[in-house]
């Protein structure tokens, strides 16, 4: 866990951490509502753990975004595709560096509407 940073009950890496702490911000502005998370950093064990529960849908552990503190997987609406908090994330995200990669998209090999990734 060197170089993680703490924000709320979850690890990232320091510069998605802050980037998503200021689109949190921004979300509650508009909504009333922080964006809610459900899942962020993952340890080696951790990456493990959910690919043997989830299959194909995880990432092969020591390649997932997760264990690299640059992924987070979001609930409050987020996780449903066409719900505002979706379309609100989907617009917004990008100004903060955050995105929703292809291969999550409703269309995508592994559809997960609440899984977003930081690019910078």
């Amino acid at each position: 866990t060197d170089n993680l940073e703490l924000f709320g009950n979850h690890l990232a890496h320091p510069l998605p951490a802050a980037a998503f702490n200021a689109l949190s911000k921004s979300y509650a502005a508009q909504t009333g509502e922080p964006l809610c998370v459900t899942d962020s950093y993952r340890s080696l064990a951790g990456q493990i753990a959910i690919k043997a529960k989830r299959g194909h849908f995880a990432a092969t552990p020591g390649t997932s975004n997760h264990g690299l503190g640059r992924a987070l997987d979001l609930c409050g609406g987020v996780q449903d595709f066409s719900s505002p908090a979706h379309r609100w994330m989907k617009q917004n995200g990008p100004l903060f560096g955050w995105f929703h990669p292809s291969w999550a998209a409703a269309d995508g090999r592994k559809p997960e509407p609440w899984h977003f990734e930081f690019a910078g």
